[in-house]
């Protein structure tokens, strides 16, 4: 008999569920719960909607919110809410839980002066590319792509920087010089490899970026331990108006990996304070609505396997850019003409 009730209740709420609207989209939509028998004593509630095809070939573009075919889609347990987004133990909602908040490293980060260093680094390095792609009028191009600098959107740029390979800027690349390798370290193993390097610089007026993954899961039929990890550094202190990176906690577990609005976290932390994320953790760079460039300096590391390091071909491969080749020397100024000239005749 109380089979019979448990059966009769949840019939009634599923009853009551199908009656009513579900906004998906900002929209009203009429839904339904189906009850798919599966083996015996098992069933699997499924939400259905007119938009259960548009949810499901989601392209990624920056203004997606996600549907609640995405959110409420769960194996059904014996516990059903009529709450969008309640449906089953395993729901996403039932992990949204506010992030602790973010206490500044005072010993893992860069120091002032290594700061100021890799900012005007950036700086530099951004503007004798765009002086060498002017001069030889590759405008064009830009939208491909170089292997020293790479559009990710409407102003804003991925570039790698040769002085970040020389020992003035071992601090970044040395493992036993880097603050923040015992964090890294612990996640990956002692044996963490530097796999790639460079810097993100977002202009004043840069777009909101699309949300996305760095790297998938290397296995996509159980979830496996971290392969690697991004370190960013940002060389301004952060704020919501000069565009930081905004980070969808959960999504580097495996089929958790779409955009849920009510799961997002911005780390607003000061220059040179290093955010580390699992690789395959779903993120996008906001936009800049101040008036300030925003460089930040990332690193990627990589544990290593049987001899042999992960390393991304896709997001990092050099033989899918054009090279630019030598760089175009900044023009010398008046003055710096006048006391060339001076020196010469001494």
């Amino acid at each position: 008999s109380s089979v019979k009730e448990h059966l009769k209740s949840k019939q009634n709420a599923i009853a009551e569920f199908n009656q009513k609207p579900m906004t998906i989209d900002n929209r009203e939509t009429p839904c339904r719960i189906d009850r798919i028998q599966t083996k015996k004593n098992t069933s699997v509630s499924k939400i259905v909607s007119a938009t259960e095809s548009e949810a499901s070939s989601h392209d990624g573009s920056e203004n997606y919110s996600p549907s609640a075919v995405e959110i409420i889609r769960s194996v059904d347990n014996g516990q059903l809410n009529s709450k969008a987004g309640k449906i089953g133990t395993g729901s996403r909602r039932q992990r949204n839980k506010i992030p602790p908040p973010m206490v500044p490293s005072t010993h893992y980060r860069l120091t002032p002066a290594q700061i100021s260093k890799c900012y005007y680094a950036c700086i530099d390095h951004y503007e004798t590319v765009m002086r060498t792609v002017k001069a030889r009028s590759l405008h064009h191009d830009l939208t491909d792509g170089f292997d020293v600098l790479r559009e990710r959107g409407r102003g804003r740029y991925d570039m790698e920087l040769p002085v970040f390979d020389t020992a003035e800027f071992s601090f970044l690349t040395d493992s036993k010089k880097s603050a923040w390798m015992p964090v890294v370290n612990k996640i990956l193993g002692q044996d963490a490899a530097l796999v790639h390097k460079g810097c993100f610089l977002s202009l004043p007026g840069s777009e909101t970026q699309v949300y996305h993954q760095d790297g998938l899961h290397l296995n996509k039929k159980c979830q496996k331990p971290c392969h690697a990890v991004n370190v960013f550094i940002p060389l301004i202190d952060y704020d919501m108006t000069n565009g930081p990176t905004e980070f969808c906690l959960g999504t580097h577990y495996l089929g958790y990996e779409n955009y849920v609005k009510d799961m997002v976290y911005t780390p607003c932390v000061t220059a040179g304070t290093p955010i580390i994320f699992d690789y395959r953790l779903g993120h996008r760079g906001l936009k800049n609505t101040s008036q300030s460039l925003r460089a930040v300096v990332y690193l990627t590391y990589s544990s290593v396997a049987s001899g042999k390091e992960f390393r991304d071909s896709v997001n990092f491969s050099r033989k899918r850019y054009r090279k630019l080749g030598e760089f175009v020397e900044r023009p010398l100024s008046r003055e710096e003409r006048a006391n060339k000239r001076r020196k010469q005749k001494k």
